[in-house]
């Protein structure tokens, strides 16, 4: 496929989507991946529909003496890291996000929730053998922060062209940019008296 592209000449996704994967795009990011940014840039408008199948740079029109298109580019897109909306690009582009990713306070109209009580613990409650019920209940208070990232998270990434599908992807390739991995632990054989 020829790479050779044109700052205002229309392509397909596809085209569009090789020449970010080659040009721009983190090499641990994959080709759905990268489908799905062409699909959040286009929200962002930095791709727009031009008849068909056919897609083209935004806004690019008289930016032949600018440099190479890989430049303009990259400094339109780091323009819009700058932005609430365009939070996700920094992860595209490699950068230390400059916004957070989790929702600015009073960006959604939602309370925070408050957990439903079990109502009063038992003793046995407070034993080591809890059942399955509390289990999951303890699991799910531990998931919460995590599963409401995600949802807030997927909400601002939805647009237009970007679906469910493309806003997960997008969310699981940030996750795992901003997962640390942990020092490993050396392994010890606990005694079996300690057991007895």
């Amino acid at each position: 496929m020829n790479l050779d592209m044109a700052a205002d000449q229309p392509y397909e996704l596809d085209q569009w989507s090789a020449w970010f994967k080659s040009e721009l795009a983190p090499s641990d990011l994959d080709a759905p991946g990268v489908l799905a940014f062409m699909h959040h840039f286009a929200d962002l408008g930095i791709l727009e529909p031009a008849g068909g199948d056919l897609w083209k740079l935004c806004g690019m029109e008289n930016n032949h003496s600018s440099g190479p298109l890989r430049d303009v580019v990259r400094d339109h897109l780091e323009a819009l890291t700058r932005t609430e909306a365009g939070f996700a690009i920094s992860y595209f582009l490699g950068q230390r996000p400059r916004v957070s990713p989790l929702p600015l306070k009073g960006s959604h109209n939602q309370q925070p929730r408050s957990i439903p009580d079990a109502g009063k613990t038992s003793n046995r409650e407070n034993a080591s053998d809890l059942s399955n019920l509390q289990i999951v209940k303890k699991v799910g208070r531990q998931l919460r922060p995590f599963l409401d990232f995600e949802k807030e998270t997927v909400a601002r990434l939805l647009g237009t062209h970007t679906q469910q599908k493309d806003a997960r992807i997008i969310f699981n390739f940030i996750l795992r940019k901003t997962q640390q991995k942990a020092e490993p632990k050396k392994w010890e054989q606990l005694s079996r008296k300690r057991h007895k």
